[in-house]
């Protein structure tokens, strides 16, 4: 049991940090001390809720990275960092976050906001993912220093603390205001009194900005002097020429009349109020749910306890509340979720809001300041742009899309949350995740229309079958059906392949698997009542149980086309490459040869071609001496490649690939497994065939896993089979009930 005198110490603490904390934080301001802070640091305490957004995403940080083939490109760490708890990070969208990104800066460039951001794509693709990063980080950039935001309150005196309890006009009228005696504040300003000092607060529901107190004549003035002449390039138009709201104008003029025009004496019933942004309580964040919903409206204020206090000069005031979600969210950021899923009529009233961004309540005219963002799948989409009110719409709509990924690798990595929960109980197996993800990509993509591209290249582009096409768009080299100058071809346009898919109105990402659906497989794989991890063959086969429901998704109705579409050939080519991966693995795990040994033996081989061709000498590495190029040296390595035909044209086009590979890659250092993966590949099946009987005799004693039959094996036999197992596990990741299953599956597929 914790002792009292230690949670008594935890309390003291905690409160000493809170005080210390309210202070240093600036939570509660007078007028006065408010605009000695906005002389401080303008810049940040007088933006617009355009300004601020951008502003809070640039101190999160922007990286440049580079993307596969398509150069570099700027990542946005606000929308890819872990945010939490099921809050992974966004993957893969930088096109459709640089998008938001300049759509803010337009924004801020011409002073105010005109468009709402409409993000777009097929259902799963991150849409109210990427509007929940950006609501998140406002909450957490307003607690920061450079995120300081405040809003004003009105208050009043108790009457106690007059002189003679209430302060009177010129001819003795009482006007309902205490005064403070001068001893307890000698600018006489009422913003730091205690609660059980007031008489009564009224707060702005709209958080408008401190500074619209003063009138706009003398805003101006004020702004000119304090900026100079970038006071009208800096400040948003909202900044310039707006007002405040009608409750606040009402109190406003009614105090100005009561005392006499003395501006001073009516500022110092404000109290400026550092506030915080919350999704959770609706301050300055909303989010608009598809149901049919008033998002603004205002009533007539009951008669609470804090303004049955009213002061008398303010009793013949008709106030009214302004509410809803553009209410709640001024000042920050609303999203509306799935907006075309509610009728036209719901939303109309946007129209004129996000054009004059304003919004006509009974008691008037309120300004907004705020982004306002929305999501919608491309089926409601494609739908409203069908109806008669699209062009009404079009021109206040700012779109951004946001597609499913088509890079396996970037999809994998949506699902790392999930791998992480699944692992608790059970591990995923080697190649599971890769192989789920290059399946869900291949279901996306489209066959490239030739007719796009330059009339040489016509001819290339029409032989990119959908797997090629995923090689590509993963940074990889093309297979073999391409010579080398045709890969080279192939690499250099593949921004151009990527921006032909996205002409179209059936753009590459809209269709196909959706990330939740993966999600979902990996949990029903995961689930096998004998498998002890979530291997490729547990993911095969729930691939296998989803393509049997054809008329539940919509890219298994597709019709093939040129091996585009094609779901069943899809989940024949995942099989096979994992039968390929696991042969390979499984001959490296036998230690019938040192693969390594066969990398040095090559970059040998490529040092002697090169001297060769350069008429140059090499280092002898056992005399230490310089001699020419060995011609058994070179020999010995093409005949393992079956390499035939002139020898000086076989070389020069191995030397030509190491010079096509340090263009693209100035500066970097030379991989030879990925520059000369093809020929290693080579040199090891030339390997496997050489080894092929004892290969195939310790794969079947293999097979007699967890048999009796396995225990009686010859020791030799045993001894390599018990080292294969754990070759495999510890090298690659693969149990023994998956190495055993792999083993069948191998056979199954006559390898």
């Amino acid at each position: 049991m914790v002792q009292p005198s230690i949670t008594r110490d935890i309390l003291d603490s905690i409160s000493t940090e809170s005080k210390r904390e309210f202070k240093e934080k600036n939570y509660l301001l007078s007028f006065d001390e408010y605009l000695e802070l906005i002389a401080q640091k303008p810049q940040l305490l007088l933006r617009s809720s355009a300004q601020y957004m951008k502003d809070m995403i640039d101190s999160f940080g922007i990286e440049e990275q580079e993307i596969g083939h398509e150069g570099k490109r700027r990542h946005f760490l606000i929308f890819e960092r872990n945010r939490g708890p099921n809050r992974p990070p966004i993957v893969g969208q930088h096109e459709a976050h640089e998008h938001i990104y300049k759509i803010l800066e337009q924004f801020v460039r011409q002073g105010h906001v005109d468009k709402l951001i409409l993000l777009h794509g097929p259902n799963g693709s991150s849409k109210s993912s990427t509007a929940e990063a950006l609501a998140q980080a406002l909450e957490e950039y307003s607690r920061t220093d450079a995120g300081a935001i405040y809003r004003f309150n009105w208050v009043f005196p108790n009457e106690k603390l007059g002189h003679e309890g209430l302060s009177t006009t010129e001819g003795g009228k009482k006007i309902g205001f205490g005064d403070l005696p001068s001893s307890r504040n000698s600018k006489g300003t009422f913003a730091h009194l205690e609660d059980d000092e007031l008489l009564c607060k009224i707060v702005s529901e709209l958080r408008e900005n401190p500074i619209f107190l003063l009138p706009v004549q003398k805003r101006l003035q004020f702004l000119k002097t304090l900026m100079g002449k970038k006071e009208n390039e800096e400040l948003s138009t909202l900044l310039l020429e707006g007002d405040l709201s009608t409750k606040n104008k009402k109190i406003f003029e009614a105090l100005l009349v009561a005392y006499h025009g003395d501006l001073e004496k009516v500022l110092r019933h404000v109290q400026v109020e550092r506030f915080f942004f919350s999704a959770r309580y609706r301050t300055g964040i909303a989010t608009v749910e598809p149901q049919m919903t008033i998002d603004a409206q205002d009533k007539q204020i009951t008669m609470e306890r804090n303004l049955q206090n009213i002061p008398p000069a303010l009793q013949n005031i008709r106030f009214f509340e302004p509410s809803g979600d553009l209410i709640d969210a001024s000042r920050g950021f609303i999203e509306f979720a799935d907006l075309l899923k509610r009728p036209v009529e719901a939303f109309k009233y946007l129209l004129t809001t996000v054009e004059k961004m304003s919004i006509n309540l009974a008691s008037g005219y309120a300004d907004l300041d705020l982004v306002m963002m929305a999501s919608a799948n491309e089926k409601h989409l494609d739908a409203f742009k069908a109806s008669p009110d699209w062009p009404s719409f079009k021109g206040r709509f700012e779109l951004v899309r946001v597609p499913y990924l088509l890079s396996s690798q970037l999809e994998a990595k949506i699902y790392e949350l999930d791998v992480k929960t699944i692992s608790r109980s059970r591990k995923i197996g080697p190649h599971a995740l890769d192989l789920l993800a290059k399946w869900a990509v291949l279901t996306r993509l489209r066959p490239p229309d030739p007719e796009f591209f330059d009339f040489n290249l016509r001819n290339l582009i029409a032989r990119v079958d959908p797997f090629e096409k995923l090689s590509l768009y993963d940074g990889l080299e093309p297979s073999l059906h391409f010579s080398d100058a045709e890969k080279s071809q192939l690499k250099k346009v593949v921004p151009e392949i990527k921006r032909e898919s996205q002409a179209s109105h059936f753009y590459e990402g809209r269709f196909g698997a959706s990330p939740r659906e993966m999600k979902m497989l990996l949990y029903f794989a995961s689930q096998h009542p004998t498998r002890d991890q979530v291997s490729a063959l547990a993911i095969f086969d729930e691939i296998e149980n989803l393509m049997r429901d054809r008329s539940v998704y919509d890219y298994l109705q597709f019709e093939p086309r040129n091996g585009y579409h094609d779901f069943k050939e899809f989940h024949k080519f995942i099989r096979f490459t994992y039968a390929q991966n696991f042969q390979r693995e499984l001959i490296m795990s036998l230690n019938l040869f040192d693969e390594q040994q066969y990398n040095r033996s090559f970059q040998k081989y490529l040092k002697h071609v090169v001297a060769f061709l350069k008429k140059e000498n090499v280092e002898n590495e056992i005399t230490q001496k310089l001699e020419p190029a060995n011609e058994n040296v070179m020999e010995e390595m093409e005949s393992l490649l079956g390499l035939t035909g002139d020898k000086r044209e076989i070389r020069e086009n191995l030397v030509a690939k190491i010079a096509s590979w340090r263009v693209e890659n100035p500066g970097g250092e030379l991989d030879i497994n990925k520059v000369f993966r093809p020929e290693l590949q080579t040199v090891e099946q030339r390997i496997y065939e050489s080894k092929r009987e004892m290969i195939e005799k310790i794969k079947n004693a293999m097979l007699t896993f967890a048999t009796e039959d396995y225990k009686k094996l010859p020791a030799d036999i045993l001894l390599s089979c018990d080292e294969t197992f754990e070759n495999l596990n510890r090298r690659f990741g693969y149990s023994q009930h998956t190495t055993w299953e792999s083993l069948v599956f191998l056979r199954s597929q006559g390898i």
